[in-house]
């Protein structure tokens, strides 16, 4: 059994609610929100690799070569995991 409760007009569920939940979703619903969780997470990632180069660049002077490697992480994971 699901049980959902309502805090300051937020749904919660735990986890395993969840999977439930997304379980009964039609597929195209499901393929909708995994595509939408997929873009949030990318977008932390980028959002923490430029505050890792942040960090070191105020730390000390970061070369350009250093700058592209990270990008190069960067892209280097995300086509890992979207092929």
């Amino acid at each position: 059994m699901i049980k959902i409760s309502m805090e300051n007009n937020l749904i919660q569920l735990n986890a395993q609610d969840a999977k439930e939940l997304i379980k009964r979703m039609p597929m195209t619903e499901k393929i909708k929100l995994f595509r939408e969780l997929k873009e949030e997470n990318w977008v932390r990632r980028i959002d923490r690799i430029r505050i890792n180069i942040d960090k070191r660049r105020r730390a000390r002077k970061i070369s350009l070569q250093e700058i592209h490697q990270e990008i190069e992480k960067a892209r280097d994971e995300f086509y890992a995991h979207h092929h």
